[in-house]
């Protein structure tokens, strides 16, 4: 990354020029193979409290572009709710936690709902908010899980590593 943006794109192509010209009359050759190196994507491990809580910092940041009353912000609930999650593999905080993620996931629902009756019907926010309410309909075992909000498409692959049990694709 840092040394693609160092050279430019001017330095790109020079790489190019110089690997046409070393490779000759193969240089004229109808088949071209490339190698890249894939780059992860910038997507943290999938779980569902971190994007329920995703979905209620981009409910009021609409709610804040757009000047829309909120009835309840949930600011002092949510941290506390994080504060229950925070150490959710010690066996006794393992119930503490589970309520807290259902909590988040009711108080996602409850500003979806409160932005979809107070927005005008306009197309601006309409497949913000369809995608929402995918995320919060998703269960464990559904098919298309949706891992990421900005990058809907990102499917979780299983690679069964000690050091990189998932992978995002």
């Amino acid at each position: 990354m840092h040394f693609r943006k160092r050279i430019g794109e001017s330095g790109v192509e020079l790489i190019l020029k110089v690997s046409i010209r070393v490779n000759g009359k193969d240089g004229d050759d109808d088949n071209v193979n490339v190698g890249t190196t894939v780059q992860e994507k910038n997507i943290t491990f999938p779980t569902d409290a971190k994007m329920h809580k995703k979905i209620i910092d981009k409910c009021k940041s609409i709610a804040d572009q757009e000047g829309l009353p909120m009835s309840q912000t949930y600011t002092i609930t949510l941290k506390k709710l994080s504060r229950e999650q925070r150490f959710r593999n010690h066996p006794k905080n393992r119930t503490k936690a589970s309520r807290a993620d259902n909590k988040i996931k009711t108080i996602a629902g409850r500003l979806v709902r409160e932005l979809e009756r107070n927005l005008p019907p306009m197309l601006k926010y309409q497949t913000t908010l369809e995608l929402f309410k995918q995320v919060l309909a998703q269960t464990r075992y559904s098919k298309n899980k949706i891992y990421s909000l900005h990058e809907p498409e990102v499917c979780c692959i299983s690679k069964g590593k000690e050091h990189k049990k998932y992978e995002m694709l």
